[in-house]
């Protein structure tokens, strides 16, 4: 049977992208919290960074960037006074949280972003009449969650999603036991790391070398959208005490299909934001703190830098040796998206919206169907890691990449025995 193909798509370019050169933060090799909330300390009393990367509790997460904003903010207000002038470096959530909570205590707030658009790695598209996220997502840890209070009080929609209870697929067939096969790897990695760090990749092969055949080639597709997925880093980089010890999916995560572009838009509202403003360089002094590009230079009392951190590393600007040193221990992980609307539906349904897929090659291994919430039959396919840097490689077009997500779709359905 012949499958409709896709009337509307959207490919993302996180990696390529320079103004966030990868999609979230993992910790690699020796990181802990402790560095990520170094770098959430002040640099200086005119000077604080802001974003996912230094939340120490809720990072890779949108309501840990909104609350990074509000932490820069506070260290600014501390140490300042009304009317004084801030530059915010980044409109995404933690720049314009940031802005606004400035703003709200009587500061000017001047907001430079590089992008000709506001929202950073919260990026919603148009697919032909549904709005869809080509980057971040899910309201994360939703019961605690900042963000989703605001989304509610917007009166903006949101659907769930059962991260817990994936429908795993692959080529030959329905996979039985992944989640089991990951609980066991979480457990064996708390035991193999009890003494000292270890990377990922070793932990991986140390509990491998533990099971039978048939149990390696389960915990190896369990690993792909598991573990791979959550970081996006090398596992030979990565750290096992982060990769199974930070918070991640499953805890009532909520997704709204009108997009988190909607939370973006109520947050960016009022300010005043300059776009198309990339800063290549920041001085700062007691005197103040002057932000400056190829567009020229703006002189400011205080700043927050609230830049993905992959993007800081590389930006002209003095950091005390302890921000340094923790930067470097920070990674950004691949992870990309293809977003496919239908005109009608065929793919097999899953009960929580969510699925696993796996094959004998380079593939979207993690997939959320969003037919539900958006009205229109709709699959979000992520790849992570090597995979990401395959698929979505610089060289191949986005015609390309969805003709191939388009296969792996065709490729899933033939997979699932039941009815669609």
């Amino acid at each position: 049977m012949r499958q409709p193909r896709p009337v509307a798509w959207a490919v993302s370019r996180w990696s390529a992208d320079p103004w966030s050169r990868g999609a979230w933060t993992g910790l690699l090799l020796g990181g802990t919290g402790a560095d990520r909330a170094r770098l959430a300390a002040p640099v200086s009393d005119r000077l604080v960074l802001a974003g996912e990367g230094v939340h120490p509790t809720r990072p890779a997460m949108v309501h840990g960037a909104y609350e990074s904003g509000l932490t820069a903010a506070g260290h600014l207000l501390a140490t300042g006074r009304p009317g004084e002038l801030v530059t915010v470096v980044g409109a995404g959530v933690a720049g314009l949280a940031a802005a606004r909570e400035l703003r709200r205590h009587g500061r000017r707030v001047r907001i430079v972003e590089a992008r000709g658009r506001v929202g950073g790695r919260v990026h919603t598209v148009d697919l032909g009449g549904v709005a869809a996220d080509l980057g971040a997502a899910w309201l994360q840890q939703y019961p605690g969650n900042t963000l989703a209070a605001l989304a509610r009080a917007w009166d903006l929609p949101t659907v769930a999603t059962d991260f817990a209870n994936p429908l795993t697929l692959s080529a030959s067939g329905p996979v039985h036991g992944a989640p089991e096969a990951l609980d066991a790897l979480s457990a064996a990695a708390q035991a193999l790391t009890a003494d000292a760090d270890r990377p990922v990749a070793d932990v991986i092969a140390a509990h491998g070398a533990t099971l039978d055949d048939s149990a390696r080639r389960l915990l190896a597709y369990a690993v792909e959208a598991g573990v791979v997925l959550e970081s996006g880093l090398d596992p030979r980089l990565a750290s096992a005490r982060g990769a199974f010890g930070e918070p991640g999916v499953g805890e009532g995560d909520r997704w709204l299909p009108g997009g988190l572009g909607a939370v973006v838009a109520h947050l960016a509202a009022g300010l005043d934001i300059a776009l198309d403003r990339p800063v290549t360089e920041v001085r700062h002094d007691p005197d103040g703190v002057t932000v400056s590009g190829r567009w020229g230079a703006l002189h400011a009392d205080r700043a927050v830098l609230a830049l993905p951190l992959a993007v800081l590393a590389d930006l002209a600007v003095s950091l005390p040796t302890g921000h340094r040193a923790a930067l470097a221990r920070i990674g950004t992980g691949r992870a990309e998206k293809v977003l496919l609307r239908y005109p009608e539906r065929f793919w097999p349904v899953s009960p929580g919206g969510y699925l696993w897929w796996g094959e004998d090659a380079p593939t979207w291994c993690e997939w959320a169907d969003l037919t539900g919430g958006l009205g229109q039959p709709t699959l979000a396919l992520l790849a992570a890691g090597d995979a990401a840097a395959a698929l979505h490689h610089p060289a191949r077009t986005d015609t390309e990449i969805v003709a191939q997500a388009h296969a792996t779709v065709v490729k899933l359905t033939a997979a699932w025995p039941g009815p669609a």
